[in-house]
């Protein structure tokens, strides 16, 4: 665990788009609105187009200066650990020391076509607790010796900016895997598709963790992702969601898309939108990072209202 203290200060970031077109001047946007941080995705899905998300976030470090850059969540396995912290130590390097990374062990319904392409997919759990070893032996310069990989004397160019590394946020759901994202890294992140009450569940767990591992609560980030609509009535709102849910969601093996946008999104007015908000930083949220399910420009500016309110 890296341990670097949090800030207190509630903080909004945004989903970056998929559009190519869309993504630089989007991206200097929600700088200028003052968001904390952009997030980009390491989807499995082939529905849509879907940009390689480290690869955005390389881009995105050009084009930005303050903003953060976080990608949600990288699957275990699916990378070499070792490629895998050149990478991100690189895109450290180019952000000026910008980078938040999500790591998860990803559904199980992904693995079928990862083991066809002859990706490894067998214990995952063990790949994510391994890798994030090697990741950081190799960001600070040290050696390791773990179930899956062991080395000495070897060293990755470049070393991140952030020392000892950019910070390490598990997407988890399950009880143990909360309550290893407490033990082994920097923060925890929840999925926007799962309900809020459930993510408040999980949450729970995640408080009694770190009573339970007598961890600092300030060296540990809580975030959350959210599907965010923000329009002049709550109805208007969910006439606009329900459509894009079902677009999004509707073959999707995991979550039901029906009733979706009442389980997992907050809709309406910017008050109302504000006000939703507030309860989950309330409840312990440090980090919420907005996710726009249609007109992304058009939204983008109406999430601006609500930076600086919960």
């Amino acid at each position: 665990m890296a341990g670097t203290a949090v800030t207190s200060a509630p903080r909004l970031s945004v989903g970056a788009p998929n559009d190519p077109a869309l993504l630089v001047p989007f991206a200097r946007r929600a700088e200028k609105l003052g968001f904390t941080g952009i997030w980009t995705q390491d989807t499995l899905s082939t529905a849509n187009i879907s940009l390689d998300g480290l690869h955005v976030l390389s881009h995105l470090a050009a084009v930005t200066d303050r903003i953060r850059l976080g990608i949600g969540v990288l699957y275990s396995g699916r990378r070499n650990p070792a490629v895998q912290a050149r990478e991100l130590a690189t895109i450290d390097q180019l952000s000026g020391g910008r980078l938040t990374v999500g790591l998860g062990i990803g559904n199980e319904y992904h693995r079928e076509s990862l083991a066809a392409l002859g990706i490894q997919t067998d214990r995952p759990v063990r790949r994510l607790v391994d890798g994030i070893g090697v990741m950081r032996a190799l960001w600070t310069g040290s050696d390791y010796d773990g179930e899956l990989y062991s080395f000495t004397g070897i060293r990755s160019q470049p070393p991140p900016v952030q020392r000892p590394g950019p910070p390490i946020w598990i997407g988890a759901r399950a009880e143990s895997a909360l309550r290893r994202a407490v033990r082994i890294a920097d923060g925890w992140t929840g999925a926007a598709p799962v309900a809020t009450q459930d993510f408040l569940d999980q949450l729970a767990i995640v408080h009694r963790a770190i009573a339970d591992q007598g961890r600092d609560p300030a060296t540990f980030t809580v975030s959350k992702s959210v599907y965010v609509a923000v329009e002049d009535t709550v109805r208007e709102a969910r006439q606009r969601l329900v459509p894009a849910f079902d677009r999004a969601f509707g073959a999707n093996p995991v979550y039901d898309a029906a009733g979706m946008a009442d389980r997992v999104a907050v809709f309406g007015p910017p008050e109302h939108c504000a006000q939703r908000l507030r309860e989950l930083f309330d409840a312990g949220v440090h980090e919420l990072i907005l996710y726009p399910m249609y007109d992304r420009m058009a939204q983008l500016e109406a999430f601006g209202s609500l930076v600086g309110r919960p």
